[in-house]
């Protein structure tokens, strides 16, 4: 009987290892799982990292190109206003003075300062105001005021 009451007590030692084998198993399947969850969270995180990487890449080409855009739009200005500020150059006032104009420090170069007339197409004369000459071939104005408003026009 003592062999059976051995056998007994030993049954349910092994029973009880068994019973914390089972409940390692459980616990060890549940942390696996959670490292499965974390790595899913993991992954849709750095999907997202690299959409915004790629978003950050878009908005830098444009920004480059946005840049080149406005450096040659702003070198054609440049030019136009060189262009603009020796044609008014050119103007006469009604009191035979030619307009004086000053461009931006460093920004424009010098205008000459004896330029051309500009001539009127012969089918367009220039009508002198009563009393006051014009040079001929002249663009008129009554005052150098009359010159400032133009340029302001523009």
């Amino acid at each position: 009987m003592a062999n059976a009451h051995n056998g007994v007590t030993f049954n349910k030692e092994v029973m009880v290892k068994l019973d914390e084998i089972d409940s390692d198993v459980t616990r060890v399947s549940q942390v696996v799982s959670e490292i499965a969850e974390e790595s899913r969270n993991q992954q849709e995180g750095v999907r997202q990292i690299n959409a915004a990487v790629d978003q950050l890449n878009t908005v830098t080409q444009q920004a480059a190109a946005n840049a080149e855009e406005s450096a040659a739009a702003s070198e054609e200005l440049a030019g136009q206003s060189t262009t603009l500020t020796s044609l008014v150059g050119t103007f006469i006032t009604s009191g035979g003075e030619q307009a004086v104009v000053r461009p931006s420090a460093s920004r424009r170069p010098p205008v000459p300062t004896r330029a051309p007339a500009l001539r009127r197409p012969a089918a367009a004369p220039v009508k002198p105001r009563a009393g006051k000459a014009l040079a001929p071939a002249a663009v008129g104005f009554d005052s150098d005021s009359d010159v400032d408003a133009l340029l302001n026009s523009f």
